[in-house]
């Protein structure tokens, strides 16, 4: 099982190690608090899955919202350290990489971060993966417009006010809907792919904050 809350996108999804068998996304509105216990109580039902049956979590370990977060982590903490179930922490810039074509060489990932600001890091294809090329950085989008590698595609949380900045640089490319948008069933695969890999384990689950890629930029 995986729950994605790092923003206002809630996401929960279940994969049985290969396949999503099912999925839901919506805008919690800062609901999240409120709409996540009974989504997925409403996913395991309509899946036909007993909770008994999760053999693992993963969750969006951030950056996010300090409280959307907290939700999130603690969530997956109550479900799973009752079951004794591994608890999977995944990056939240990885799981909209995991989105994007290994076809385009370099792509930058972009979350809202309040106030007109953005967080966004910058990625590079690899064989078989996205790896990430430098620390995550906040900023507007005229700094990620000026910043961003030539011929990068960009992803993530793009509003009106980004697609106006990105425009003035030509070589850019802005992803599609349907890779923009941060699915669990992708964070759901990359656990799965931890689980698998005694090298990634155990994992220690701390949350990524968007304060702390702020103070990280200022040291």
């Amino acid at each position: 099982m995986a729950v994605d809350t790092a923003t206002e996108t809630l996401s929960v999804a279940l994969f049985d190690g290969h396949r999503v068998a099912a999925e839901l996304s919506w805008p919690a509105h800062m609901r999240h608090t409120v709409e996540l216990a009974p989504a997925v109580e409403d996913l395991l039902r309509r899946a036909g899955v007993k909770p008994a049956e999760v053999r693992a979590v993963g969750v969006a370990q951030g950056p996010g919202s300090y409280t959307a977060l907290r939700i999130g982590m603690a969530f997956a903490l109550g479900f799973a350290v009752p079951r004794s179930l591994p608890v999977i922490g995944v990056p939240t810039f990885e799981i909209l990489a995991r989105a994007q074509p290994l076809a385009e060489k370099e792509i930058v990932t972009v979350l809202h971060a309040g106030r007109g600001r953005i967080a966004w890091c910058a990625f590079k294809a690899t064989p078989g993966k996205w790896k990430a090329d430098g620390e995550p950085r906040v900023s507007g989008w005229e700094e990620l417009a000026a910043s961003a590698p030539r011929r990068a595609r960009i992803c993530g949380e793009i509003d009106r006010a980004g697609k106006a900045a990105l425009a003035r640089r030509r070589d850019l490319k802005i992803a599609p809907p349907h890779r923009n948008m941060r699915r669990a069933g992708l964070l759901a695969e990359i656990a799965a792919e931890h689980l698998r890999n005694p090298e990634t384990l155990p994992m220690l689950l701390r949350p990524i904050y968007l304060d702390a890629v702020r103070k990280a930029e200022k040291v």
